[in-house]
């Protein structure tokens, strides 16, 4: 891989939630971490995912499995610097118990004991030094994540592509209004060869969650699946659904405690365009940009989604080549009724037990033209009120061949 410096690549990402993330170099983008309910709320413990990129493959594209990760050269090692905005809890160690890498989004992770590093503290007591614990380092073809479903990918990711920060424990508080992360690839003579840098504006207050997740269908990856026209990840064999992560708003949690608020949102769904149109439902103005569907929340109990009865809490904003007809991204159905969110423990008990959240599996049809197709979910920031604009949101990557 060539060396580049963090200038090479630079952008500005805009987010749903009133502020804004930088990032040059490497370092494609920081957001909240897939395990966490409040992980970039202000005075809240740091729950965040660092996503990486290259200059062949900047932002999300850099997560397609085609596309390798970074390696760490032999005798070299990898720093990730906690700067301004974080601050450090001393009870906590620079461990692998407080950062995993990950060669991917949803993530499968690369446990140091499996695949062959070290952590501690690097060049300060802020930063976590990665080390390769053989002498040739970590190859990126050598670095694929032990998940059992991994072997089952139809292109397996390789590489480290994501930092998780603050994993089974965090060593480190939010403080102020932003955080900012810096990451760097040093080879056996001590020179960095790839570095970047990112920020990420805190939260005053938390919001409801939606998130990638693989716990389900033994960790496969459920991102940049690959289909023709017409089929249906999720029903057509060797695909898996579009699975989310959803955590309710932690309302009245004080920030010392939010990293152990663990509730999710139940008996939630998605309603396509067309089956809103069936309805005869019209959608609030307010909500136009939702041209792919409706999230709801099913309020009376009798399992399926109802505009107009049912609480509408988001919705998903599609993306298509053009022309594309015939996409649709619904709720998988279970004998006729919608399958809706469940809490994670009733789908994968032990990740379940430990992270709380509830899972919902959702079933995209492929679009009439090749290319690549991106439905983004996002969660109203309050759903009482259609127009107080979406709060998180998270975009799944679709390939029709």
């Amino acid at each position: 891989m060539r060396h580049f410096t963090a200038a090479s690549i630079a952008f500005i990402l805009i987010l749903p939630l009133g502020g804004t993330t930088s990032a040059h170099g490497i370092v494609s983008a920081i957001v909240n971490s897939p395990l966490s309910a409040a992980g970039t709320v202000r005075d809240a413990r740091v729950g965040v995912n660092v996503y990486l990129q290259s200059p062949g493959a900047p932002g999300v594209d850099f997560m397609d499995p085609k596309v390798p990760g970074y390696g760490i050269p032999p005798g070299g090692y990898m720093e990730i610097e906690m700067g301004g905005g974080f601050e450090r809890d001393w009870e906590v160690a620079l461990s692998q118990a407080a950062i995993m890498l990950v060669t991917g989004a949803p993530q499968q992770g690369l446990p140091g004991k499996k695949v062959g590093y070290s952590v501690a503290d690097g060049a300060n007591e802020s930063t976590f030094r990665i080390t390769p614990t053989v002498e040739s380092g970590l190859a990126v073809d050598q670095l694929m994540s032990p998940a059992p479903g991994a072997k089952l990918d139809p292109i397996p990711q390789r590489g480290i592509k994501v930092i998780h920060i603050g994993f089974q424990q965090s060593a480190f508080f939010n403080r102020g209004k932003r955080g900012e992360v810096h990451v760097r690839i040093v080879d056996g003579s001590g020179t960095a060869v790839h570095e970047g840098t990112g920020s990420v504006a805190f939260l005053a207050a938390p919001v409801a969650q939606i998130l990638p997740t693989n716990f389900a269908d033994k960790r496969r990856n459920h991102n940049w699946q690959r289909i023709k026209a017409g089929e249906i990840l999720g029903v057509t064999a060797g695909t898996v659904p579009v699975t989310l992560m959803m955590y309710a708003r932690a309302e009245g949690v004080a920030p010392q405690a939010l990293v152990d608020f663990r509730q999710g949102i139940a008996a939630a769904g998605v309603l396509s365009t067309q089956q809103i149109k069936a309805m005869g439902f019209e959608k609030p103005a307010a909500l136009a940009r939702y041209n792919g569907g409706l999230i709801l929340e099913d309020r009376n109990g009798d399992g399926v989604l109802t505009p107009g009865t049912d609480q509408i809490i988001g919705g998903v904003i599609g993306k298509a080549p053009a022309g594309a007809r015939g996409q649709e991204l619904r709720s998988l159905e279970r004998d006729g009724k919608p399958l809706l969110s469940q809490p994670t423990e009733a789908v994968a008990p032990k990740p379940g037990k430990r992270w709380g959240g509830a899972i919902m599996k959702l079933a995209f049809t492929g679009g009439s033209k090749p290319g690549v197709y991106r439905p983004t979910l996002a969660l109203l920031k309050d759903p009482r009120n259609p127009a107080s604009g979406d709060g998180s949101q998270y975009t799944y990557t679709i390939v029709v061949e």
